[in-house]
């Protein structure tokens, strides 16, 4: 018996359509299972590593969250832990003060400028070295000479003042990691309202205002429940 065109397409869709059933959802069921057995060891080892956090043991803390997110590589709360365990740490490689040097350079010469410099880092080692100054040739100075032994500036004029924030040693090298894993979140996840906070935090204590600002608002934007936030942008507005 011959079937008609119409029939035929019935009964072949009929038979794709079972196959496709079968073959779907059972790997369905079968990435079910292994999402949840994963997310439970997940879950575990993010606990333990903000449970090293708490505790100040950030190293510990950091080899934590590389294994978590080693099972969930696109994960943008684990990169912003991460940052946050990373801004710690450089934290705590600055010692005791932020900043770890301060020094006006009302009329310094260049030469004086970059003596001053080289004292800053000879004695704080790991931190932040504040310099300001009104002279544009001196800041500029500072900033090729910072440049030079690895020095990561930030620069802000404020009217006639230039200050430079100079981060040096082992907080430079966790800072500068802590600002590039809130990045990442935000890349993986641009309504992730904590990173934004954590970016404008690292600018706040930079120096940038001007940029620090820019991502507490995005921040408050995302998440105007944070009251703390609110009252921070408020108080920073007048």
């Amino acid at each position: 018996m011959k079937l008609q065109l119409p029939t035929l397409i019935a009964v072949c869709l009929a038979i794709l359509l079972a196959g496709g059933i079968y073959f779907f959802g059972r790997d369905k069921a079968e990435l079910g299972i292994a999402v949840n057995l994963e997310s439970e060891e997940f879950k575990q080892l993010r606990t333990h590593a903000t449970d090293a956090f708490n505790a100040g043991k950030y190293q510990q803390a950091i080899e934590l969250y590389s294994e978590a997110l080693k099972m969930r590589p696109e994960n943008a709360e684990i990169y912003n832990d991460l940052g946050t365990v990373y801004y710690e740490q450089g934290l705590k490689y600055a010692g005791p003060s932020w900043p770890s040097w301060e020094q006006e350079l009302r009329d310094n010469t260049i030469d004086e400028a970059i003596t001053e410099l080289k004292v800053a880092v000879d004695k704080a080692g790991s931190g932040a070295i504040t310099l300001k100054t009104r002279d544009e040739a001196v800041a500029d100075a500072i900033e090729e000479e910072a440049a030079q032994f690895g020095g990561a500036v930030y620069r802000q004029r404020w009217e006639n003042e230039i200050t430079l924030n100079v981060l040096i040693g082992q907080t430079k090298v966790y800072l500068l990691r802590a600002r590039d894993y809130y990045i990442r979140a935000l890349d993986l996840k641009p309504t992730h309202s904590v990173a934004y906070r954590n970016l404008g935090s690292f600018y706040m204590k930079v120096g940038r205002t001007d940029k620090a600002l820019d991502y507490y608002q995005e921040a408050y934007k995302l998440d105007p429940r944070d009251a703390e936030l609110e009252e921070y942008l408020n108080q920073f507005r007048k």
